[in-house]
């Protein structure tokens, strides 16, 4: 089944739309959809319904409701919602969770029915400067935020998904013993294990994650970079894994790499390699097949398209051009019955 993606263009006004065949991985250009103001950060609903759009220009929460057979997009409505770095829709498709760089902040948006936002947040909960990301674990009963320097910590929430309510857990916060900055996280798909790329330090801390209390205790950092690298100008932004839970991949900016590690069956990361990439790679992602990944250039607009081979080894295959400032990759399979719609 073919998946439509759009990426998110901050310097313009459009998401770029791309048709994806999932047997070779090649891109079909569509309409760029205009959006009317600068797009950031991007979530869904777990049926696809909804598109869930940050509008940083506008300040806004933005739904779309998606036509699933041309992935056309029609907006349903819209809240003040701010400048917030990430979206995220918990398990339960009832709640829009968001972090809040500038305000050091997380907020929680009710979802109705018909994918309207709630027209203020259930809850505000401050934090610290810099909150970068947020999504909860697979029970949906926990939630972390992690937040880059100075504050330098990762904070830990349970999650009621019956009322949509954070509230800290014991102990509130980790953080690493070096500036690191936490940024991204991801989990392993079926160990309890949590791994956070480290905007500051360049650098990916693999944790253990307690389900049944919620929390985390780091037991490694790695390096994203080469031995003796000048750190100016260098940083990290995602994270991403296989969906089998055997490789990682992290990006550094500066450096315009890809960094690869193999988990090791203990959780540990070992370094295979770094690939090029487009200059400064904010957003990169992994199809929903597995089998492909694509990464996103901040500084020259272009997408860059890897197969993914033989023991995790990212194998280069397309550019394609976007619009200015990417920083967001959302997929949707496409629907080509009507029961599918």
């Amino acid at each position: 089944m073919p998946y439509h993606v759009y990426v998110s263009n901050s310097g313009s006004t459009f998401l770029s739309h791309f048709l994806m065949d999932e047997s070779t991985g090649a891109l079909t250009a569509k309409a760029d959809i205009d959006m009317g103001g600068g797009p950031g950060a991007l979530a869904t609903d777990s049926k696809q319904r909804w598109l869930f759009a940050c509008m940083r220009s506008q300040q806004a929460f933005v739904t779309y409701a998606i036509d699933r057979n041309t992935g056309g997009l029609a907006r349903i409505s819209g809240v003040s919602g701010g400048s917030a770095p990430y979206l995220y829709v918990d398990d339960s498709d009832s709640y829009l969770l968001a972090t809040y760089y500038g305000d050091g902040a997380a907020s929680v948006h009710g979802i109705d029915g018909d994918g309207n936002l709630s027209a203020e947040p259930l809850q505000w909960v401050e934090t610290a400067g810099h909150a970068h990301s947020v999504q909860t674990d697979r029970s949906n009963r926990f939630a972390f935020v992690p937040h880059t320097m100075p504050a330098n910590a990762i904070y830990q929430f349970r999650f009621d998904a019956g009322s949509g309510q954070l509230t800290a857990n014991d102990p509130a916060f980790i953080q690493p013993e070096t500036p690191e900055g936490p940024r991204h996280f991801v989990f392993h798909p079926t160990k309890d294990l949590l791994y956070s790329v480290n905007e500051d330090g360049c650098t990916v801390s693999a944790h253990h994650f307690d389900p049944d209390q919620g929390t985390l205790t780091s037991f490694q950092v790695i390096s994203t970079l080469p031995t003796g690298t000048d750190m100016e100008g260098m940083s990290t932004a995602e994270i991403k894994m296989t969906h089998d839970g055997a490789h990682l991949y992290a990006s550094n900016r500066g450096h315009n790499t890809l960094a690869h590690f193999r988990v090791i069956e203990d959780g540990t990361l070992e370094l295979v390699d770094r690939y090029e990439t487009e200059a400064v790679p904010r957003f990169f992602d992994i199809d929903p097949t597995g089998r492909y990944l694509y990464s996103a250039g901040q500084n020259t607009g272009r997408l860059v398209s890897y197969r993914i081979g033989d023991a995790g080894v990212l194998e280069p295959m397309a550019t394609y051009d976007v619009g200015d400032g990417p920083l967001w990759i959302q997929f949707v399979q496409q629907a080509q019955r009507l029961e599918e719609l």
